[in-house]
């Protein structure tokens, strides 16, 4: 298993602000990694999705972004045998990480046409 890299690590703290989502979900997924991040919103926003479809992400993402951090460290080490589980498994997907562990989310990779 591939270490530990946070967008900080790989950006640097100033520079990780400004970081486009779609440019760390590319480079990240190019790496290997399984992404896992809080914001659920990125099913939401159409370029971050087709980031995520594009580049065959695999994303977990936390349930609820309004806990601690502590708290979210404890909830991924809880549960990280099941998103180890998820290595083997090709991308693109996102599952949620909630107290109970694991849920596989919709993902829609339909391109849309522009307005």
């Amino acid at each position: 298993m591939k270490d530990v890299q946070t967008i900080n690590d790989r950006y640097g703290v100033k520079p990780a602000e400004s970081v486009a989502d779609t440019t760390w979900i590319a480079e990240a997924t190019a790496d290997g990694r399984i992404l896992i991040g809080a914001d659920r919103n990125i099913l939401r926003n159409a370029l971050e999705r087709q980031a995520v479809c594009r580049n065959a992400a695999r994303y977990v993402v936390f349930g609820n972004n309004n806990m601690s951090m502590r708290v979210m460290i404890q909830l991924f080490e809880r549960h990280l045998p099941e998103i180890h589980e998820l290595v083997t498994v090709p991308g693109p997907w996102v599952h949620r990480l909630a107290l109970h562990g694991l849920d596989r989310l919709v993902l829609d990779c339909a391109e849309r046409p522009r307005e």
